[in-house]
């Protein structure tokens, strides 16, 4: 998985949102499998344009290893920029993240639908809900 400063690197390069668009399908192909008993109620993130399911454990170190679900593929790529965001921080570190400025500055939330941007700001409320 990427770090946040290659996402930058890597959305920087895109010209269009042609181009934004086609890379967060290949992010989102590159989110690990995520195991179908973990598809519950309690994991479902309300309030999504598709159904998405949101996992993490913390580790001895008080950080947190998320994973995630998206039946959309759009959304599985904004659910992975999300997560290469938070990963390895500790509940503190992920509550101070600004996800919405580094999503504008990617270019990605100017081409989003409303009801997309609904689900990603409901994504966002659920990571940093942990702790």
């Amino acid at each position: 998985m990427l770090s946040p400063q290659m996402l930058t690197e890597l959305f920087s390069a895109q010209q269009n949102w042609q181009d934004r668009y086609r890379q967060l399908i290949i992010l989102s192909k590159q989110l690990p499998d995520f195991p179908d008993e973990l598809k519950t109620e309690q994991n479902l993130v309300q309030g999504c344009e598709n159904r998405v399911w949101l996992t993490w454990q913390k580790q001895t170190d008080g950080t947190f290893i998320f994973q995630g679900e998206s039946e959309g593929r759009i959304v599985k790529g904004l659910l992975a920029i999300l997560i290469i965001l938070a990963n390895n921080k500790t509940a503190q570190q992920i509550s101070n993240i600004d996800f919405l400025a580094v999503l504008n500055k990617l270019k990605i939330t100017d081409e989003l639908s409303p009801s997309r941007l609904h689900g990603l700001s409901q994504l966002i409320t659920r990571i940093q809900s942990i702790g």
